[in-house]
């Protein structure tokens, strides 16, 4: 592996603590340089996702996942309860139309979302490194701006740190911007374009909002049962 790589693999993301900012410098070649250690990483990550706050960091979808599948249930209530109270349709139908088309977007869309910012987060990282500008960012240890930056970069797969909880917190509500767009867009075409929920009219801005408001109960409890499940350990 060329130096270049290596240094790029080495520094590509940076986890904040409250008073300072480290630079990755454990992942390196001897944990991604062969492409079938990832996936054998991510596995091990995601079942144990608590102790995985080790030297290889947190793979944020082994934490934001299940916090997510275990709400679905009160999310599919507050999205077809605006739906019903919005639109006029019948329970019975807009509570499965609902349902299906949340547990496509949750089921699938996303891991999807987190692997396109995962994707995203290596380039950011690596075009830093390219270009210079990883180290003005390790000289501005104590920036608070650039510890919540790095926190944002990071989120997909947040580097090591010490301990604190509240990176986890902005990483899980930071993952949840993109999967919200991809949710909302989802299920307006399923639910209105595809006839889904059996409505005359439009829907598709209610199905925005219905979204909007389901993203934010879920980014409040996710929090608290993020919180409250990394506070047990």
């Amino acid at each position: 592996m060329s130096t270049a790589r290596q240094a790029t693999w080495r520094d590509m993301r940076q986890f904040a603590s409250g008073r300072e900012c480290e630079i990755l410098s454990k992942l390196r070649s001897n944990t991604f340089t062969r492409s079938h250690r990832a996936p054998l990483l991510l596995l091990l990550c995601c079942l144990s996702p608590i102790s995985a706050r080790a030297d290889a960091g947190i793979p944020m979808i082994a934490i934001a996942y299940p916090a997510i599948l275990f709400l679905i249930i009160p999310v599919i209530a507050v999205e077809a309860a605006y739906l019903r109270l919005r639109l006029r349709t019948g329970w019975k139908n807009t509570l499965g139309a609902v349902a299906k088309a949340n547990a496509i977007t949750m089921l699938l869309g996303f891991p999807l979302a987190w692997l396109i910012l995962f994707l995203l987060e290596l380039a950011i990282w690596g075009v830093a490194d390219w270009s210079g500008l990883l180290k003005h960012f390790e000289r501005s240890p104590g920036s608070q701006l650039a510890t919540l930056l790095a926190t944002v970069i990071s989120s997909p797969w947040l580097g090591p740190g010490t301990g604190e909880t509240w990176p986890i917190l902005v990483a899980f509500s930071v993952l949840l911007i993109p999967s919200f767009f991809l949710s909302a867009y989802v299920e307006s075409v399923l639910l209105d374009r595809l006839g889904w929920l059996l409505c005359e009219r439009p829907s598709t801005p209610s199905v925005w909002r219905a979204n909007a408001l389901s993203y934010i109960f879920l980014g409040l409890a996710g929090c608290a049962l993020v919180w409250y499940q990394l506070r047990r350990f």
